[in-house]
């Protein structure tokens, strides 16, 4: 039922935003505020309290501006662009499941078991591909295909961690980048130079490093021989870079012709891709049953993300033209004056400790950026941009709360800390100051 309505809520979206009208944002607001209270049971204790402060505040700052309940409707569906994108995006998975192209990705990771770079390389150029599609459940989804390898935690903490980190920085399905845009007002065409450059740098220098602390261990690999790669597997292979980049490239082209928004094209196309797929192989039975779980176990587990998301647009807009949200625009400003550089680590440092203590990323985007005025800073709404997401990527991987830290801490059984800052540190140290270099040359 759960499931239904906040689907239902996404799809009304959809209609509204084509329509523009007034009655049906509010019936979005009511929808929101629901399923916003619905979730307030089973997200985890520090999304929730921050949440419900976040809601609170919205509700006294739109009260103390004498706005009314026109003001707080769009307040509190601000962020349902972003709840869109992160609850349909997962449907994108399905035809990658129906095509078999996991079995062919098993195959060639069989074949590197006994060279650690090369096995470190696909593992971390299967996540920077399909982590915008898969989100979370790529790790997932590699890890149970090498549950059989045994091997080294950290070397798989390394892996996983340095693969989808750069995905954070470069793709316009994953939500980190669309509410960045969002805020900003940056076309996705524009950010991708930046984005997917500083991405592909950082993959590499990964890699790199990784051959260096191979060198100096004995990593433990399996020493079966793999399983021979048939015809089918590298037709798949060869198939799945062109649809990935076939998404990416729609999506950039449809934003440029049509001028829509990124984050409601890329939810269109997470609905129309599977659609295409089992119209042309036919496979309705098993893209049902593909729905039908996706339904039952991907949705209702985004409570945290329900909450956060509502409650940080609506805290973010109702600071707008008050003198808080005014002090943290002219201190940026005046920390910008200085030096660029001293900007952009002060963005990367407070980002990694608000989530240090359990604050989502989204939150500290959500009020920053809806207060920075680009070229007030001395800078492009691109190079902003690209700031802003490379702290998102480092505190993803530092912060010991963080949903990929946890998440790939339980799967290598390391802690937090130890896969964040012992196995990853130095890369996050070099790669930040690399990034932070090259923008403050070019900003």
């Amino acid at each position: 039922m759960k499931s239904n309505f906040i689907l239902g809520m996404c799809l009304l979206f959809l209609v509204q935003y084509f329509v523009r009208s007034e009655w049906l944002q509010l019936i979005l607001a009511v929808c929101a505020v629901i399923a916003f209270m619905g979730s307030v049971a089973r997200a985890r204790t520090v999304p929730r309290i921050f949440s419900v402060l976040m809601f609170a505040s919205g509700i006294a700052l739109t009260a103390w501006k004498g706005q009314g309940i026109e003001a707080a409707a769009q307040g509190i569906v601000s962020n349902l662009p972003l709840l869109t994108l992160l609850v349909l995006v997962p449907l994108l998975s399905i035809p990658i499941k129906m095509g078999g192209f996991f079995d062919s990705i098993l195959a060639y990771l069989k074949r590197y078991r006994n060279s650690p770079r090369k096995m470190f390389m696909g593992i971390t150029g299967v996540l920077f591909f399909l982590g915008p599609i898969l989100n979370l459940g790529s790790i997932r989804i590699v890890h149970d295909l090498l549950k059989d390898f045994r091997l080294n935690a950290a070397f798989l903490s390394k892996a996983y961690l340095i693969g989808f980190s750069t995905t954070i920085l470069w793709s316009p399905y994953y939500a980190a980048v669309g509410v960045t845009l969002l805020y900003l007002n940056v076309s996705i065409g524009d950010y991708m130079a930046y984005g997917f450059g500083l991405a592909v740098l950082f993959l590499v220098a990964g890699n790199v490093m990784l051959g260096m602390w191979a060198r100096k261990r004995d990593l433990e690999t399996d020493d079966e021989s793999g399983a021979g790669i048939t015809a089918a597997d590298r037709k798949r292979m060869k198939q799945l870079p062109v649809i990935i980049f076939s998404l990416m490239l729609v999506a950039i082209a449809a934003e440029s012709l049509t001028q829509w928004s990124m984050l409601v094209l890329v939810s269109l196309l997470a609905l129309l891709f599977p659609l295409l797929w089992v119209s042309v192989s036919k496979q309705w039975g098993l893209f049902k049953n593909h729905v039908v779980e996706y339904r039952n176990k991907s949705v209702p587990v985004m409570d945290n993300e329900i909450m956060i998301y509502i409650s940080a647009g609506f805290f973010g807009q109702s600071l707008r033209d008050t003198s808080f949200g005014e002090g943290i625009g002219l201190f940026m400003t005046k920390l910008a004056e200085i030096s660029f550089l001293w900007f952009a680590l002060f963005i990367l440092v407070a980002m990694v400790c608000v989530t240090f203590v359990g604050i989502h990323q989204v939150v500290f985007v959500t009020v920053f950026a809806t207060q920075m005025d680009p070229a007030a800073l001395g800078t492009t709404k691109e190079i902003l941009a690209i700031v802003i997401m490379l702290a998102w990527s480092a505190s993803s991987v530092l912060s010991p709360v963080n949903p990929i830290n946890l998440l790939v801490s339980g799967l290598v059984k390391r802690s937090s800390i130890q896969i964040g800052l012992r196995d990853n540190g130095l890369y996050l140290a070099l790669v930040s100051a690399m990034g932070i270099a090259i923008l403050t040359i070019f900003h």
